[in-house]
């Protein structure tokens, strides 16, 4: 029952969102040239809603990861879009002349972190994780490299036995080991990049906030592993992995040039 209630909730909220983004997209147009960002960013903000009430209509099944996968990117892409959109049609803070060039290190963490999302979503979808019951441990040793290839093939299917249970692989363990590797190698990548952008006083909000969605992020997963992955921690997990996103997209946006609108010509 509770799984039928979010079932239709979803669908609920999809549409009344699914409106407002056609509202976005037609006052878009409207503006044309006059509009303080291009019609490039509110187009795929409409294209990525046309592609999900798409990918709505075929229904997740535990044996095609690929369409899970849909939904989840096309989720976070269509949220950090909206999230650009709207701090562009805000008028932020103007950084002070001088401070070293941040906006390819800014842009380098949006990409680690985009990176990670799509290999934790890739690993959930597949329900890798399980296959690594610890930390450092996965089922059956180590995974070898000879499973890689298995494990981020687009097109794999999950397989099931008699009772719809998942038959583990090693290439699940694969996948769900590095998943947590990349995600070290981007936790300190974004450590070091707060250390370099602390001198930087405007960006104090946008640091703090950087700092803690990534504290937070390594912690809950951590603890998501300890307690044997339960569907609370999974769920803030992914909230945290969001919250992230939009915070490297903040930075991006508070170190691009600021949007001006054009006179209309």
């Amino acid at each position: 029952m509770a799984y039928y209630g979010a079932r239709v909730a979803h669908r609920y909220i999809a549409s009344i969102l699914g409106v407002f983004i056609l509202v976005i997209f037609v006052l878009a147009l409207r503006k044309g040239g006059n509009h303080t960002t291009n019609l490039l960013i509110p187009s795929a903000i409409f294209a990525i809603t046309v592609f999900l009430s798409v990918l709505g209509y075929y229904t997740p099944t535990r044996s095609n990861p690929l369409v899970t996968m849909g939904n989840l990117l096309g989720g976070m892409a269509l949220l950090g879009l909206l999230w650009w959109l709207l701090q562009r049609e805000i008028e932020g803070t103007v950084l002070p002349p001088g401070p070293v060039n941040l906006r390819a290190p800014a842009a380098l963490a949006l990409g680690l972190v985009a990176a990670q999302i799509v290999l934790g979503g890739w690993s959930s979808a597949n329900y890798a994780s399980a296959s690594c019951p610890g930390l450092i441990r996965c089922e059956g040793g180590m995974p070898r490299a000879e499973y890689v290839a298995d494990a981020f093939n687009p097109l794999r299917s999950i397989a099931l036995d008699e009772r719809g249970q998942v038959v583990r692989s090693e290439s699940l363990a694969v996948l769900s080991m590095a998943h947590r590797l990349f995600a070290l190698l981007t936790a300190g990548y974004l450590a070091w990049l707060v250390r370099r952008l602390r001198p930087v006083s405007a960006l104090k909000g946008t640091v703090i906030s950087l700092s803690l969605f990534s504290i937070g992020q390594v912690v809950v997963g951590i603890s998501t592993v300890w307690f044997d992955m339960p569907l609370t921690l999974l769920t803030l997990h992914n909230c945290l992995a969001a919250g992230l996103l939009l915070s490297c997209i903040n930075l991006l946006h508070r170190l691009a040039p600021p949007a001006v609108s054009r006179p209309p010509g």
